[in-house]
């Protein structure tokens, strides 16, 4: 059966007038950012060197659709031992903003001892703790904020070492 064309624009101009597209369109992007929202994983770790376990990086990728705004880590039960240093069950929170945005598919390096300064070129005896990556994703005035978390510890042997993550 054909339609009007007279009807169908009269139709759109009342709808239009009512606000009921941009209702409609607001409604899209809402559920759009509820369907896929930023999803960061750890992809792994980078080793910068191969005798210096300090200078080890963790790649994050954010593998959601939509962005993550301002990631920071929070690190807790932080039990390590740098040289003569011994450190049991400390805490950082509140840090600085890592990266201020990671797009769709994106992939971003922070330090595998977020909060802990050293030289470089340092050794590490023993690094464990529990990070919490904290980000949010905003759309127009509406803002979520997301966290996840993950266990790492350091592992070393006669001959290297390996970092274990593994998400709590």
């Amino acid at each position: 059966m054909p339609t009007d064309p007279s009807i169908l624009d009269v139709s759109l101009t009342i709808f239009k007038w009512l606000g009921a597209t941009s209702l409609v369109g607001v409604l899209g992007l809402f559920s759009a950012w509820l369907a896929f929202p930023p999803e960061l994983v750890i992809e792994g770790v980078v080793d910068k060197s191969k005798a210096f376990n300090s200078e080890s990086k963790m790649k994050i990728k954010n593998t959601g659709r939509l962005p993550a705004l301002s990631v920071s880590a929070d690190v807790e039960n932080l039990c390590a031992q740098i040289g003569g240093i011994t450190m049991k069950d400390c805490g950082f929170f509140g840090g600085p903003n890592l990266i201020s945005r990671l797009s769709h598919g994106e992939t971003s390096e922070i330090s595998v001892r977020p909060g802990v300064g050293m030289d470089q070129g340092m050794r590490i005896s023993a690094f464990s703790y529990t990070l919490s990556l904290k980000y949010h994703a905003k759309l127009f005035f509406l803002k979520k904020n997301f966290a996840k978390k993950w266990k790492v510890q350091l592992r070393n042997f006669q001959d290297g070492y390996s970092w274990d993550i593994a998400i709590v």
